[in-house]
């Protein structure tokens, strides 16, 4: 499988992987090439071995080469990596014995967003959109997040049904990885606790006409649905602040909730011990100034829950 590539966005822009060298020793290895990358069609992920849940997901995004194509595949285990390195569906659905849960298998790299072709092959386009349904690409998310605001974030990324600028994007995406994270309440399939992820990152690189490589970051949590629906034990968890100031600069994304979910890619290392490569930031971080992990926490059912045209619009994309 081809996997990420570096320099998708142009020949002459090398973008390469965060820097996970924080995560060494927690690293599923690939049995094929005793690496830590994990190929896929126009994707790649880095596996933690002790949570079981990806690190990073990196893709790249041809967005005006999308294909539309009926949603097909199921999720399956990825035998490249050990067992017990990775989810499986007997986990899944584990989670949902708790009457009132709602626990899906949350994309990291979106079905949509590999679902292309250069030469508008539908059935290229369609390999790629199943190769994203591998375990080492989910991570458990609420229902609430999956298909509330995440999923129309993940949309506005892709395109809104035109042409738009830069054609080509590149993706980084993943859960924060915290070891005070709450256990749920119900154990994995061979009774290992789990802890699950209450932090979703996003960092989205691009070109502009100016020749300039600009990058913008995004962060969700999910604590409030599952609060709300009895799933964690929190014994341990702690809430805590996230510091950042509200940015000068035209946001990437404009909706709604951009004051609150749009974040410095300088935050996002600082939660997720991930280096990324430089670029121009579209938000600034400037402190002491406070935003409340609160305010990047998704609500209620009614508040955050949309249909596909509301919301988003792809402004940042066009300048």
């Amino acid at each position: 499988m081809s996997g990420y590539d570096n320099k998708f966005i142009n020949d002459n822009q090398v973008l390469e992987l965060p820097d996970y060298s924080e995560y060494y020793s927690d690293l599923a290895i690939n049995k094929e090439n005793e690496t830590p990358i994990l190929d896929y069609i126009y994707y790649s992920v880095i596996q933690s071995k002790s949570r079981r849940v990806p690190i990073i997901s990196a893709s790249n995004i041809y967005r005006t080469e999308f294909e539309k194509i009926e949603r097909s595949g199921s999720f399956k285990k990825d035998s490249r990596i050990n067992d017990h390195e990775q989810l499986t569906t007997k986990d899944y659905s584990l989670f949902n014995t708790i009457k009132s849960a709602t626990i899906e298998k949350g994309h990291m790299t979106k079905r949509e967003d590999v679902q292309w072709d250069m030469n508008g092959n539908k059935e290229e386009a369609k390999n790629a959109a199943i190769s994203t349904f591998y375990y080492p690409n989910a991570v458990p998310q609420h229902d609430n997040l999956n298909n509330g605001l995440w999923k129309h974030l993940e949309n506005a990324i892709i395109i809104k049904g035109r042409v738009t600028e830069p054609a080509k994007v590149s993706v980084f995406t993943g859960p924060v990885l915290d070891t005070l994270d709450p256990e749920f309440k119900v154990r994995l399939h061979d009774n290992t606790i789990f802890k699950i992820p209450i932090l979703f990152w996003k960092v989205i690189y691009y070109l502009k006409d100016d020749g300039n490589l600009y990058r913008a970051g995004f962060l969700m949590g999910q604590i409030n649905p599952l609060r709300n629906d009895d799933l964690i034990d929190e014994i341990g968890f702690r809430d805590f602040d996230i510091v950042e100031k509200k940015s000068s600069l035209k946001p990437f994304l404009e909706f709604k909730e951009d004051e609150n979910y749009q974040v410095s890619v300088t935050l996002i290392e600082e939660l997720t011990k991930l280096k990324f490569q430089d670029a121009i930031d579209r938000h600034e971080n400037i402190k002491p100034t406070i935003l409340k992990l609160e305010e990047v926490q998704i609500r209620s059912f009614e508040e955050e829950k949309f249909n596909n045209e509301t919301k988003f619009e792809v402004t940042g994309l066009l300048v």
